[in-house]
């Protein structure tokens, strides 16, 4: 199945920067799988097999052959030691994957998901995330060997909320593990008691975490899993050791890191993309080429934040350059727009709503791009919360504090994440629901 995909050239609401230039966009869409539940991530296994894993957020990463058709049985299924997803909105789930470096010679594979709370979590909490490590079957190619589980971190969770789930290795050879905030001020346990807009005041500091240094929460995380078994070792680089705060953070300040890409031209330097989903009313992108405070959640985007006034938030605030009261400076997204919160009874953001989540972004590098070549492609999850209307975006990377942006399609689906992989080629991941359930999960191969 191919369609087209035709640029949409439209006027984006007040507050943006100014637009581009018109680009030339076609492509070719094609449906590579279909009757999945929620495909949020797929990677080449690297020993020129071709053979491509695609993760289901309800629980199996499938094993695609070369030939282009999903093996019957799953290269790995952690529904048994996952906490069962619920047939509802859920952020919970199988939520990140990443293949060691050195796969080839040495059959490491790891994953991120929500289990079952521990026994020794606080009683009244949502769930323990879990990063693991498997091997291959060393008499299965097209398996991974389920009792070779290795648990390198184990967290507590307080929330069904604010998972993250980014998973990825960098050029520099550690892993990043996207951590989200925990969700705690939306109600401590398996249910979502509190909305963004009416937190009582006595879970107002659950706001903290992502702050706090001496937490996991809200931080992207860079360990090296080659050194300090059983567990994991620290680098050598990563900014705070000597100081106070845990030594596995490499960056903090973040809500929900839900995706994280690396920039193909960055050459050693580990730079790379995070999808950063709102709180209120700014989804935003953050190219994150250096350790440091990203902001959240004294900033939403380049916004002030007030949790005592989220319809009316203040507009003097903290500025890029400007120190916490941690003494860091925050560092601004590149990319920003309005949500269709804004338009919520009592919002004093005079803006128009553009999306409701943002789920993805990767940069595309090289001439096989043509136009598009050094722009940031990313996705929303729908136009209309209501209807499946996913949408894509690209931006004009610029020295400037935010990159112009444009919408190039849309589509009659949930977009749930935007994938690269390692050789360049675009996927798009498809739902239809509003959750991880059903069989309307696809994902779409896109030749830009």
């Amino acid at each position: 199945m191919k369609t087209t995909i035709k640029f949409i050239s439209i006027l984006l609401p007040l507050g943006f920067a100014q637009l581009l230039s018109a680009v030339s966009v076609a492509g070719t869409p094609e449906l590579l799988v279909e009757n999945l539940v929620a495909p949020i991530d797929i990677v080449t296994i690297p020993d020129d097999s071709n053979r491509r894993l695609i993760l289901d957020q309800a629980g199996v990463v499938h094993l695609l052959g070369r030939d282009d058709k999903l093996h019957q049985k799953p290269f790995l299924d952690v529904t048994d030691r996952m906490l069962p997803v619920r047939q509802d909105f859920e952020e919970r789930g199988l939520l990140g994957m990443a293949i060691h470096p050195l796969f080839r010679s040495n059959g490491r594979f790891f994953v991120t998901y929500t289990a079952p709370l521990s026994a020794d979590a606080p009683r009244n909490w949502s769930h323990t995330r879990i990063v693991s490590e498997f091997t291959i079957n060393p008499e299965n190619p097209d398996a991974l060997d389920p009792s070779s589980e290795r648990v390198l971190i184990e967290q507590p969770w307080p929330s069904r909320k604010h998972n993250g789930g980014a998973l990825a290795f960098g050029p520099d050879g550690y892993l990043y593990i996207g951590f989200g905030d925990g969700g705690g001020i939306h109600g401590v346990g398996p249910e979502t008691l509190n909305d963004a807009y009416n937190v009582p005041n006595n879970r107002l500091w659950w706001d903290t975490t992502a702050q706090d240094l001496q937490s996991l929460y809200g931080k992207i995380l860079r360990i090296d899993v080659d050194r300090g078994l059983p567990a994991y070792g620290i680098p050598a680089n990563n900014p705070l050791i000597g100081l106070p705060g845990r030594d596995e953070i490499y960056a903090w300040g973040f809500r929900n890191p839900y995706r994280l890409s690396f920039d193909s031209s960055s050459e050693g330097s580990a730079a790379f993309y995070i999808t950063a989903v709102a709180e209120t009313f700014w989804e935003a992108i953050y190219r994150v080429d250096s350790a440091g405070n990203y902001g959240w959640p004294l900033k939403e985007g380049t916004h002030c934040f007030d949790r005592t006034r989220t319809l009316d938030p203040p507009d003097n605030c903290l500025s890029p350059g400007q120190a916490n009261s941690l003494a860091n400076a925050i560092i601004d997204p590149v990319v920003e727009y309005p949500n269709m919160s804004v338009h919520r009874e009592g919002s004093t953001v005079r803006r128009v709503g553009v999306g409701t989540a943002v789920v993805g972004a990767v940069m595309l590098r090289g001439a096989e791009f043509g136009e598009l070549a050094d722009h940031l492609l990313f996705a929303d999850w729908s136009a209309d919360f209501r209807k499946p209307s996913g949408q894509l975006f690209v931006a004009k990377e610029s020295e400037d504090r935010l990159w112009s942006i444009e919408k190039i399609d849309q589509l009659d689906s949930r977009i749930v994440a935007l994938i690269q992989d390692s050789d360049q080629t675009i996927y798009v991941m498809t739902n239809d629901n509003f959750g991880p359930y059903g069989d309307t999960g696809k994902v779409y191969r896109f030749d830009l």
